[in-house]
């Protein structure tokens, strides 16, 4: 009787489990109610790796061990521990990211209450609009009656009075967007474009709708009245707003046509005239407080302009200084100028022409070249931004950012330690401070060694002569003892005052294995996932700018649960070039050959072969050459689905598609390229020829399969449109036509497709704004007949497991429509009959590239994303 009842309890544990875990969705509210993810699905980030930029990292302003970053590829991310985790701060469940409901994209000039330390207020980089936050930035929900009183002016910059939570003031503008805003000879005061179009002439957009503003709050940011300077130039940036922590009514406000002061609250403003700048220009500026003597320290950028001088070159402008609340500044440049000596070094010569001079000027490098010839005895770097140490007023860090706007090589980051009297390079990299440069260096008294551990990038240190990607923004945290400096797609860190720098992106399970666990702040864009039957141990995951990665198994060596992945360096280790794989293939008979596309940077449109596991790589065929189509550099063109057939080893495929729903609709920056659709190879990948016969003309090939029950019969999944429809294709053994299959009716657009180990087959699809009844995903089985199991519109992928058919994966997208609600990820234990949504820790959820059931593993799911690497989950039930 005692073991039937323990049977009957245990039973309805387990059933009442399941019913909570596999909370069915009510199709006729998935686009009317937010559906909150089951939680028994959690997902985490394992990146690592970076790409793009991260030009955002703001420190908590009480807090030291609080710190935001808000990287360029969609993504906002905090850490409580000084940089060591990292937790994303969007909504998982919220509707499309371009919505703005998700949170703050790329996170932008938050501040925090210097009284309640979980109240903040934050705008982000792409969009005017507000978010505030009650737990200290863990969460931020957009406010649009805020929002609204801006009237679509960008929020350049927010700051809080630190004696009063209820007063705060905002600024308009764009400076501190580094990829975007510039300052050129013909427009000094600054404009707004893309670095390939500024620079070159056309100079992109002085007027483009900024406007210059300064706005007041007295009630903790609900309500906010303008304070805007009368006077003040229209276009003006306000690059910050700085309140005298012991005069709180006195505001410094640096912008782009001047520095303004106020000595009661923002109810009139002074321009501050002549008072020692060259410019009046001011691109940064930071304050120091002393607590004890109350004393306010005022360091700034007044913009360094290239002035023509003969067949040379002079400057004006630099690195200023105020003791007295900035009444009057005092140029500081001293010995940061470099001389002609280290200016005739080959590379800082180099990007002197081709770089700062070049794009300033809105000329070639050669025609600069030849009208200004000689070099001058003297030149300043053009710095961007500057940072005090709050606890240490005579310590001082400059950005030279030669990777984004117009200055040049020879010290990415400058330092003072006492006040500006004296400055140097304290974040060294490059073979040329140990080499040639070495000599010119000492002369000038700056360590030449190199003092950055770049952890996983390690290739970085003998790259480049100075290293080739410079940084953008630098901040010390609220107490001073930890420095956050971003350079290229990586942040470091330095907890000794700049002396030396750790790449802090990520951690190695154990020293010298290359094994690599993520910090849970990836900026990388993720492709393809490919899992072998064969392979129990690891598989691949393919990325932009980062090669190919191998699942580890010792990521609890770092933290428990923690995945590790290790690096497929291309074409080795010894060498490695940054290359972008979108797919790779296994050869069916042998599981160390592999085979990698790359849709742009090194080996661009080439099929890469490995016949080691990927330890070495060689060029073994090529599907185009992209110098045909333009500047290779500029260009990306989308290679995916590569496959090989097992019974025709020698027969590969691949896909090249127009439009890809994975990247938002769009098909990359492809010059003059248009040989899209299906490619085929017959003689193991080195030639391969277009079979798009039978195909719709408008069509695009989304993806591709071999069928695992006809011996070399393919299938094709089409996208369309009601004017262009897509559907299923298929070719037979041999063939070089294809031919439609009939699909579920009204059925115009097929994104994905995929065969069962129970002999069906699935297809996904649908069109944005569609019916129900002619999008999600459907399933052909033994009944010889299309069966819906996900009502909706429009879906992406779709995944079976290999252990259970009755264990589905699904997507819906929202890259390129902001309209729908409830994007993300979906999955069914019982083939389709109720679903749950399962979002929960994945902040691009809805921006799914891959994703995939593991082969070996029940309960195992991994997804890469368009720009937050890639993510494991794991399924309690």
């Amino acid at each position: 009787m005692q073991n039937k009842l323990i049977l009957s309890l245990l039973i309805l544990m387990v059933s009442g489990f399941s019913l909570n875990a596999q909370s069915p969705i009510d199709f006729s509210k998935i686009d009317k109610k937010k559906i909150v993810s089951d939680p028994s699905v959690q997902w985490t980030q394992f990146g690592p790796g970076s790409a793009g930029n991260n030009y955002h990292i703001y420190w908590h302003p009480t807090d030291p061990n609080t710190v935001f970053h808000g990287p360029n590829m969609g993504n906002s991310y905090r850490s409580t521990n000084r940089g060591e985790t990292y937790t994303g701060v969007m909504d998982p469940d919220g509707p499309g990211y371009r919505s703005w409901e998700r949170g703050p994209v790329e996170i932008y000039s938050p501040e925090f209450s210097h009284q309640d330390e979980n109240f903040g207020i934050c705008t982000m980089e792409g969009a005017s609009h507000i978010y505030t936050t009650t737990n200290k930035g863990l969460t931020w929900e957009k406010n649009d009656a805020i929002s609204s009183q801006f009237k679509g002016i960008h929020i350049n910059t927010i700051e809080v009075d630190p004696t009063d939570d209820n007063i705060w003031y905002a600024g308009s503008g764009n400076i501190r967007d580094f990829n975007h805003f510039f300052h050129t000879y013909k427009n000094p005061h600054g404009v707004f474009g893309s670095k390939t179009v500024v620079g070159k002439g056309s100079d992109g957009k002085v007027d483009y709708g900024h406007k210059s503003r300064i706005w007041k709050s007295t009630d903790k940011g609900q309500t906010w009245k303008d304070i805007t300077p009368k006077g003040i130039a229209p276009l003006a940036q306000i690059t910050r707003i700085f309140v005298h922590p012991g005069k709180p009514n006195v505001l410094f406000t640096p912008t782009t046509y001047g520095f303004y002061k106020s000595t009661n609250a923002g109810k009139t403003w002074q321009l501050k005239k002549e008072v020692g700048f060259d410019n009046n220009i001011i691109r940064s500026m930071d304050m120091h407080f002393d607590t004890k003597t109350k004393k306010v320290t005022l360091y700034a950028i007044d913009l360094v302009k290239y002035i023509p001088n003969g067949k040379s070159m002079t400057y004006n402008g630099g690195i200023y200084k105020s003791t007295d609340e900035g009444e009057r500044w005092t140029n500081i440049n001293h010995n940061m100028p470099l001389e002609k000596a280290v200016l005739k070094s080959a590379p800082i010569k180099k990007s002197y022409y081709k770089i700062a001079l070049s794009k300033w000027f809105g000329k070639t490098d050669k025609e600069v070249t030849k009208l200004y010839p000689e070099l001058p005895e003297k030149m300043m770097h053009s710095v961007s931004l500057i940072r005090v140490n709050p606890k240490n007023p005579d310590h001082v860090l400059v950005i030279n950012n030669y990777k984004s706007q117009f200055t040049f090589q020879g010290g990415m980051l400058w330092r003072t330690d006492n006040g500006g009297k004296d400055w140097y390079v304290t974040l060294r990299n490059g073979k040329n401070w140990e080499g040639k440069d070495k000599v010119l260096w000492q002369a000038r008294g700056n360590e030449t060694s190199h003092n950055v551990n770049w952890v996983s990038q390690g290739e970085w240190e003998k790259r480049d002569l100075y290293d080739r990607k410079a940084g953008a923004v630098v901040e010390f945290n609220s107490d001073g003892t930890t420095i956050m400096c971003q350079v290229a797609k990586v942040v470091c860190v330095s907890n000794n005052n700049g002396d030396s720098w750790l790449e802090n992106d990520e951690k190695e399970t154990v020293l010298g294995s290359h094994h690599w666990v993520g910090a849970g702040d990836s900026n990388l864009p993720g492709a393809e996932l490919v899992q072998d039957m064969r392979l129990k141990n690891h598989f691949y995951l393919c990325s932009g700018e980062n090669s190919i990665w191998k699942t580890t198994n010792d990521g609890d060596l770092v933290r428990p649960g923690a995945q590790a992945v290790y690096k497929l360096s291309i074409p080795n280790k010894e060498k490695p070039a940054e290359c972008s794989v979108g797919t790779m293939a296994i050869h069916p008979r042998d599981t160390n050959t592999l085979y990698s596309l790359h849709f742009r940077q090194a080996f661009f449109g080439k099929l890469m072969k490995s016949t080691n596991a990927g330890e070495t790589w060689e060029p073994h065929g090529s599907l185009f050459n992209p110098k045909a189509f333009g500047n290779p550099v500029s260009m990306s063109i989308p290679q995916n689905h590569l496959r090989i057939d097992p019974d025709y080893p020698n027969r590969f495929y691949c896909v090249i598609a127009k439009k890809r729903v994975t990247s938002g609709g769009g098909g990359g920056r492809v010059g003059k390229f248009k040989a899209y659709g299906v490619y085929r190879s017959t003689d193991g990948g080195v030639n391969f020829q277009i079979i798009n016969k039978g195909l719709p003309a408008k069509g695009n090939v989304q993806k591709l399969e071999l069928d695992p029950n006809n011996k070399g019969v393919v299938y094709a999944a089409v996208s369309g449109s009601k004017n262009a429809p897509g559907g299923v294709y298929k070719l037979e053994d041999g063939a070089n036509e294809w031919q439609a299959i009939s699909i579920p009716k009204g059925m115009i657009s097929v994104n994905d497709l995929y065969f069962s180990t129970d002999n069906e087959l699935y297809i996904s699809g649908g069109t944005w704004g569609g019916k129900a009844n002619a999008g999600g995903v459907w399933s052909y089985g033994k009944g010889k007949k299309w069966k819906q199991v996900f009502p909706y519109s429009f879906t992406n992928h779709i995944r079976v497991a290999k252990y259970d058919p009755k264990v589905l994966l699904l997507t819906i997208p929202s890259h390129a429509a902001p309209g729908i609600l409830n994007p993300g990820i979906y999955r069914s234990l019982d083939k389709g009959k109720t679903w749950a949504k399962i979002n929960a820790g994945n902040i691009q959820s809805d921006r799914i590239v891959d994703i995939q059931i593991d082969y070996h593993n029940p309960g195992i799911y991994w997804c890469s994303t368009y720009g937050a690497g890639f993510y494991k989950a794991i399924d309690k039930n």
